[in-house]
């Protein structure tokens, strides 16, 4: 069918169906659920939310999902990709086993780097450049989050600048209400350890918390005739520092600071395996990647200021200012060859394979006067802008409103890190790089500059939940601005302007105490970039949801459809992502698509007395679509597949909680094959090397206290040590992780 990649449909859809009826026969009525116990237990910051009422997710207007602190405890994951995969709707990629580089999809958004998703992190955007390079070549940290929001339908609307197809919002450490802290430390396969602590306290009208997490390994990756490992190294560090009003103030003020700093290196590779050696060893690198390493490093500052004029009217403030950092030396070319095409000779037989393979393997020399060419992708990002929003809440008649309106100023900056280097050549002998000479950096900087405003009606008429919104985008693009600029560079100047409005409607209707019907339309937008030309107008859609919500104590269910239909569909041009021609600059429109799809979440407790139950998570998402309009440059033609879009996704949790504080949970995670490049349908076409490999994995993870403070926990990922494709680029098949261990220690205090 068109938009599938190879699946393998009857397994999950047994295993789905069979939970459901257990679901259906175990439903118990109960007064609290587990999400309004854990609201209770932690004070949060609202303004910080992109889901108002979490413990209450009937009052969103859209698909809505929160992990709280309890759900991201069960495993303790270090790897953001493993945690979404338990959000219905959310397509995650492993393109280095470890989620280095996050590849997040929302409803087939983007074969890209989690660049067409707006990603935020306590409320603020947390992309190197939301405007001007909206790539996630960082993304924050999820082993030191406290929790983590989802959010799909018009209300992103309230946030953007993504909005074609939803938000991940990622939600710090709060400042305690009392004195307390915390320490976890792990030690796990291939040498990793990791530790996280963090203390804090609020007495009278001040706050504060202090945090820090590190996380060092080696890896799973083996670089051949290499003693470096492939691993990585974190270090961050969080402060902040909380104001509130005294009691009884005329009017309720709170103003929060949080300062953060993080340094990071990743020795990993844009060099992938043929398919012949991924299958002989899947661990395997080549050994002329051993020189890539990626540093890279933040410094964030936020100031936020929240004022209540009357219990109905609050306006919040908030500045911020983000500087990263990216350094990364990768390979671009192998022998005359670009990389992106030097395993595909090989995998298909083409001209001089054998030699390529040799090369590869270190057993030949390279020939050609560039040898082995690193290239030195050093740049430097900065990001700030001022955020206002007011909430009035009134009534006319009848009618409750809640009126948001809001504005930002945003301004991102992108530079050549002062480094001084372009290529460095190097020749394969003997199977050792032998060091040749280095180009100096071509200067480059570009610019964005954002207005954006949105208004929001929150109108509760008895049982309807009904929600407009508008949202307006200006925004204006430069690149290529460097002073010392070359006369070439000069003439390929790029500038752009947009002044894009959009707008949505949702709504809720409360059929009774537990069923709730809900439907949504948006029209949905993405910023091409500051590479982008004149006239660009940026990817365009309209996203149409609608569904069932169920709760009943310790039973819920979320089962929400979907259609999106992308007018202006665009790519962003990577090394990793490359456009067609092999372009890694700017953007690239790339005609128009559809897709449609099944959302479906589910929690239940099958079983409970006073000493056990078993609680069941399930999230399972099932994708079809299509290109419907050729692109411009002809790379791209109607029905063709949607590159990098499983038809079916799922993940089953159950878990065994003991009265003393005991838990053991175990996750079977499920995915099926896709097509990585939209060509893969054509007629004619060979898709051997052109798809990813379905995949299935069990991880396990159990919990044993020590003392009212103390617990123990050991996890095990992939159990079974399943081993598939899941990845191909920027050159070669790429897979998930191994089998690997992990024990760790939690202290309260």
């Amino acid at each position: 069918m068109p938009g599938a990649g190879p699946h393998h449909p009857a397994p999950l859809a047994a295993a789905l169906l069979s939970a459901l009826a257990i679901l259906a026969s175990t439903a118990q009525a109960e007064t609290s659920s587990a999400a309004e116990a854990e609201a209770a237990r932690i004070k949060e910051v609202d303004a910080v939310r992109v889901i108002g009422h979490p413990e209450d997710p009937q009052s969103s207007t859209g698909s809505a999902y929160v992990l709280t602190p309890r759900e991201l405890d069960k495993f303790e994951r270090g790897n953001v990709n493993n945690v979404l995969r338990s959000v219905p709707g959310v397509y995650t990629r492993e393109e280095t086993g470890e989620g280095v580089f996050p590849r997040i999809s929302i409803r087939a958004s983007s074969s890209g780097r989690s660049d067409r998703i707006s990603v935020l992190e306590d409320g603020v955007p947390a992309a190197m450049a939301p405007y001007a390079n909206t790539s996630a070549y960082y993304f924050p940290n999820i082993g030191r989050m406290n929790s983590v929001e989802v959010l799909k339908g018009p209300e992103i609307l309230l946030h953007g600048p993504h909005t074609t197809s939803g938000v991940v919002n990622l939600l710090s450490t709060p400042i305690p209400e009392d004195a307390a802290g915390s320490l976890k430390a792990e030690i796990a396969s291939f040498d990793t350890r990791r530790l996280h602590a963090h203390y804090g306290a609020t007495a009278g009208q001040w706050g504060f918390l202090l945090e820090t997490y590190q996380s060092d390994g080696d890896g799973f990756h083996q670089i051949d005739r290499s003693d470096l490992g492939a691993g990585h190294d974190i270090d961050e560090y969080v402060g902040k520092l909380r104001w509130s009003s005294a009691p009884g103030a005329t009017y309720s003020q709170q103003i929060d600071l949080k300062l953060a700093y993080g340094e990071e290196t990743a020795r990993v590779s844009y060099l992938g395996l043929t398919d012949a050696d991924f299958r002989e060893d899947p661990d395997r690198r080549y050994g002329l990647s051993e020189l890539e390493r990626m540093d890279r490093g933040r410094k964030s500052a936020s100031l936020q200021h929240q004022i209540g004029f009357s219990e109905s009217t609050w306006l919040t403030t908030t500045a911020y200012l983000v500087d990263t950092y990216r350094y990364y030396d990768r390979l671009n070319q192998i022998n005359g060859i670009g990389l992106g095409g030097v395993t595909g000779i090989v995998n298909t037989g083409g001209t001089d394979a054998d030699l390529v393979q040799g090369i590869l393997d270190g057993t030949a020399d390279t020939t050609h006067a560039n040898g082995v060419r690193y290239g030195h992708n050093h740049q430097a990002f900065e990001s700030r802008g001022l955020k206002v929003e007011l909430e009035h809440a009134f009534a006319t008649g009848n009618v409750q409103h809640t009126l948001i309106a809001g504005t930002r100023y945003h301004e991102d900056t992108t530079r050549n890190a002062d480094k001084g280097r372009s290529n460095s050549y190097y020749q394969q002998v003997n199977g050792d790089l032998v060091y040749q000479g280095t180009d100096l950096v071509t200067p480059q900087r570009g610019d964005a500059e954002a207005w954006s405003a949105w208004v929001a009606d929150r109108i509760q008429l008895g049982d309807w939940s009904l929600l407009p919104i508008v949202r307006h985008e200006r925004i204006r693009t430069r690149a290529n601005l460097a002073t010392d600029a070359t006369p070439a560079q000069i003439a390929a100047r790029r500038a752009n302007s947009i002044d894009k409005t959009t707008a949505g409607f949702g709504a809720n209707y409360a059929v009774n105490a537990e069923w709730t019907l809900l439907a949504g339309v948006h029209q949905g937008f993405a910023p091409p970039g500051n590479g982008s030309a004149q006239g660009t107008r940026g990817e365009e859609s309209t996203n149409v949801e609608g569904g069932v919500r169920y709760r009943n104590g310790r039973f819920g269910m979320d089962a929400i459809g979907f259609l999106t239909d992308y007018k202006n569909a665009m790519r962003t041009c990577l090394v990793a992502n490359p456009c067609s021609g092999g372009v890694v600059d700017g953007s690239e429109q790339t005609g128009a698509k559809e897709v449609h799809g099944l959302e479906l979440g589910l929690f239940a407790e099958l079983y409970s007395t006073g000493a056990i139950s078993v609680p069941l998570r399930l999230a399972y998402t099932w994708t079809d679509g299509e290109y419907t309009r050729d692109s411009d440059t002809g790379s791209v033609l109607d029905g063709d597949v949607i590159e990098y879009t499983p038809r079916q996704i799922g993940q089953v949790q159950l878990g065994v909680e003991g009265g003393g504080g005991w838990n053991a949970y175990a996750a079977l995670s499920y995915s099926d094959g896709a097509y990585t490049s939209n060509t893969a349908g054509r007629a004619g076409v060979d898709d051997t090397y052109l798809r990813t490999e379905s995949l299935f994995t069990v991880d396990l993870a159990a919990t044993y206290p020590l003392s009212p403070t103390a617990e123990v926990y050991a996890r095990i990922d992939n159990v079974l040590d399943e081993r598939s494709i899941t990845h191909r680029g920027a050159d070669g098949a790429r897979g998930n992780a191994p089998r690997g261990y992990a024990v760790g220690l939690r202290l309260d205090f």
